[in-house]
């Protein structure tokens, strides 16, 4: 839902990479639960390396596009016709060669090079995908013949071309990724083969940002701040990120030998560490004046396992429980439903978390929470901004009707559609809306989003401490009221869905009073109760 994130996608490596913690190998929360990108093919535990430069083939790319054709077609989120898509994919040659034209004339499709006629292909007189598939071969043929630059490209290039423009006319959210940066998104979400650090390549060696608690480097003794200066006997300095990622990751139970410099130490540290599979963090918790903060930075395989065991750490403590839980989910984009429906779980004792309606049968589907609430009714407050989208939308809009959370912040994305993944013959994905999600109470999230009950910054009015609290306590600057007005939407009207968002305009911020203002609602336990109560008696009353 880069991703969803942002959709599912929208989520990715930048500066540096996570290298995470060895945890339980392809897991999954629940089998009862479903993924917000409904991958319809898991990475494997040590992952195919992307092909480089394969070379183009008729037979390669007929079953790419048949592939790729038959998924859009039986399950994008609305009927889509596969005559103009195909037109529209190869229009999209003309990224490789300016001189390309598609145009359809009486029933076939004619290829142009520097504005000649070179030849035309038959149209299919039925919507299958292998007849599209032919058609669109055959017409790339009569393009290679013509045109010296497409013929000497590899296959990818043809691919991503094509494929960018199928998707093209399809909403934002649907889209290609070749195979390398299909390789990235299924290591996020899934895991691969890795020693477990958050690791930034610099200058002349690479910095340890983070170890990974159970992680086979944190067995080894790796600590955060040292610094990596040799792989496998080679130096690393003048590296580049990928070439320090390509290094550290490789198949599970493979050996990577390192040395450090630790500060501090005046020799350095040698070691050898056998790979294994490792999943990106994405949860972290911290106790701060009594309250435990619980930040979220992605929904991937193992975030929600992750976050239950770090808040049942708290509720363990031996200084005792926190006074009540903040669920910052602030610029978070998202990722896996399944790990949505977890994370929600954990909070709740019951009641609906979300349903999703699509046009394929397996699209239809409604979740609810089990019983037993593992913050066992401590108060709960979660922050969100204007880039908290999709998985994260489904958690906050689940605590709010449920009557279980404070949100407050700005209002969220809006991105409330589910996207399904389709891992193509080449390692490249396609990624595919094929549903939309409602909030428990009813209402569409789609281009909506969620209303805090606090607005402390819309649209970069960043409101202080000082005045925000007080103001809060006295029962002003509190939205919950129109939470009537808001759930109450048909959601299909643009004009009004502006005007709701108006109600507390998003931004991007992440201030200091979002959290001040969290804990001071958790510390005044009448102040939370008339907050929750407001929400919970807008939903009784739609």
């Amino acid at each position: 839902m880069r991703n969803d994130g942002s959709d599912f996608t929208g989520q990715g490596f930048a500066r540096y990479v996570c290298v995470m913690s060895f945890l339980k190998s392809c897991s999954t929360i629940s089998t009862r639960l479903f993924s917000l990108v409904a991958v319809l093919v898991l990475a494997a535990c040590v992952q195919t390396p992307p092909p480089q430069n394969v070379e183009y083939t008729d037979s390669y790319s007929r079953d790419m596009f048949e592939k790729g054709y038959g998924f859009i077609s039986e399950r994008y989120i609305s009927p889509v016709s596969l005559r103009e898509l195909s037109v529209s994919g190869l229009t999209g040659l003309r990224e490789v060669d300016s001189r390309i034209e598609v145009r359809e004339s009486a029933g076939r499709i004619e290829v142009h090079y520097n504005k000649a006629l070179i030849g035309s292909v038959a149209e299919p007189a039925t919507d299958a995908p292998a007849a599209w598939s032919n058609a669109t071969v055959e017409a790339i043929a009569l393009i290679r013949q013509a045109s010296p630059t497409v013929h000497q490209a590899s296959a990818e290039t043809v691919f991503k071309a094509v494929f960018d423009n199928v998707l093209k006319p399809l909403d934002r959210f649907s889209r290609y990724d070749d195979s390398e940066a299909a390789a990235e998104k299924r290591a996020f979400r899934d895991g691969f083969g890795g020693i477990g650090v958050t690791i930034r390549m610099e200058e002349t060696d690479a910095l340890v940002i983070g170890v990974n608690e159970t992680g086979p480097a944190a067995k080894a003794g790796v600590l955060p701040d040292d610094r990596m200066t040799h792989i496998d006997g080679k130096s690393i300095a003048g590296w580049t990120q990928r070439d320090l990622v390509t290094r550290l990751r490789g198949p599970i139970d493979t050996a990577v030998q390192f040395v450090m410099k630790r500060p501090g130490e005046a020799n350095p540290i040698s070691m050898h560490i056998n790979r294994a599979h490792v999943v990106p963090e994405t949860a972290q918790v911290r106790r701060e004046d009594g309250v435990a903060v619980a930040r979220l930075s992605g929904f991937n395989v193992e975030s929600a396992t992750r976050l239950e065991r770090l808040i049942d750490r708290q509720m363990r403590s031996a200084s005792g429980p926190p006074k009540g839980f903040v669920l910052d989910l602030r610029s978070n984009p998202g990722g896996r439903l399944d790990v949505s429906i977890g994370v929600s779980d954990i909070f709740l004792d019951g009641g609906a978390i979300s349903a999703t309606h699509g046009r394929h049968p397996s699209s239809r589907q409604v979740f609810d929470a089990k019983k037993g609430d593992l913050a066992r009714g401590l108060p709960v407050v979660v922050l969100i901004n204007g880039n908290s989208a999709s998985a994260s939308e489904i958690v906050t809009a689940a605590l709010q009707d449920n009557g279980r959370a404070i949100v407050i912040g700005t209002n969220s994305y809006g991105k409330g559609t589910v996207q399904s993944v389709l891992r193509l013959p080449n390692n490249g994905e396609i990624t595919l809306t094929w549903s939309r999600f409602l909030a428990p109470s009813g209402y569409r999230l789609h281009e909506l989003g969620v209303l805090p009950s606090v607005c402390t910054h819309g649209g970069g009015n960043i409101k202080s401490a000082e005045t925000l609290v007080p103001d809060v306590q006295h029962g002003r600057d509190i939205l919950a009221g129109r939470l009537n007005t808001w759930r109450a939407t048909g959601n299909s009207d643009a004009a009004n869905r502006e005007r709701l968002r108006e109600i507390c305009p998003s931004d991007s911020g992440a201030p200091d009073v979002d959290l001040a203002l969290a804990k001071a609602i958790i510390a005044d336990s009448k102040l939370y109760r008339a907050l929750l109560h407001e929400a919970k008696t807008t939903v009784a009353q739609r």
